[in-house]
């Protein structure tokens, strides 16, 4: 979304992956709320790396949250 992939901070995949196992999790992207990625759609995101998998939404939550992210790109002009 915004040029490079997440964890890019880190210099090999092994210690990303490490970096995820202690639960540390990629940063809201600068820049990304003005390609659509809002401040509603990065707590879902975050929400759903919780590790209490009964504190995650349900699938209904999520595609709601979807919706209305994806509401920025109809309403948008080109």
């Amino acid at each position: 979304m915004c040029g490079h992939h997440p964890y890019v901070e880190f210099p090999s995949d092994i210690i990303a992956v490490h970096a995820v196992l202690e639960g540390i999790r990629p940063m809201h992207p600068e820049g990304a709320k003005q390609l659509g990625f809002s401040d509603e759609l990065w707590r879902m995101v975050e929400i759903c790396w919780l590790e209490d998998r009964d504190a995650r939404p349900d699938v209904g939550n999520i595609l709601s949250c979807l919706n209305d992210a994806a509401a920025f790109w109809y309403m948008r002009e080109f």
